[in-house]
């Protein structure tokens, strides 16, 4: 009788961490999280990178080696961002995103995005190698280019040397 109630008892326990692991959101949470940051890389080899955790800019050189700076985002910036990653559902997309498509691109972007928020992590690493045209790929690459021109907009970017070079 024992071993039959523990074996209940076990099989109730897998059952209820099953469900618990369905029932987690596939959505962002409406409000944005106390804890939300993200850490965004972009261009040829994702070289360039925004980390809001830091609080820090690292620019690709090219020819030289990177460069870092000081780079904050507003409190109204960040909660854009996140309604826009609420927009085109963001924590829908792969971890590794590859739309199709018939066209190709030399040289291409190397996106990588890794959210926190509500202490979870989602990471979503792209090469828009091939241009496409799809809708998730077309709301995807709004998003990082929403990104970029708030980046290149701040004064501390504007401040930083231009780069040496340039990708064939």
């Amino acid at each position: 009788m024992k071993l039959f109630k523990k074996m209940s008892a076990l099989l109730l326990l897998i059952i209820f961490s099953i469900l618990a692991g369905c029932s987690s959101s596939s959505k962002l949470p409406d409000e944005m999280p106390k804890d939300f940051n993200f850490i965004f890389s972009y261009g040829v080899n994702a070289k360039n990178q925004l980390n809001t955790l830091k609080g820090q800019f690292t620019k690709d050189m090219v020819l030289e080696p990177s460069v870092t700076t000081n780079l904050k985002l507003s409190d109204e910036e960040m909660k854009s961002i996140y309604k826009e990653m609420i927009k085109i559902n963001i924590l829908s997309y792969p971890d590794k995103f590859e739309p199709k498509s018939n066209m190709y691109q030399t040289p291409f972007y190397t996106y990588s995005l890794k959210i926190i928020y509500n202490s979870m992590e989602k990471n979503i690493f792209w090469e828009d190698e091939n241009a496409s045209k799809a809708s998730e790929a077309v709301k995807l690459r709004k998003l990082f280019d929403n990104i970029v021109q708030l980046i290149i907009s701040k004064d501390e970017y504007k401040k930083l040397p231009p780069a040496k070079g340039g990708y064939d």
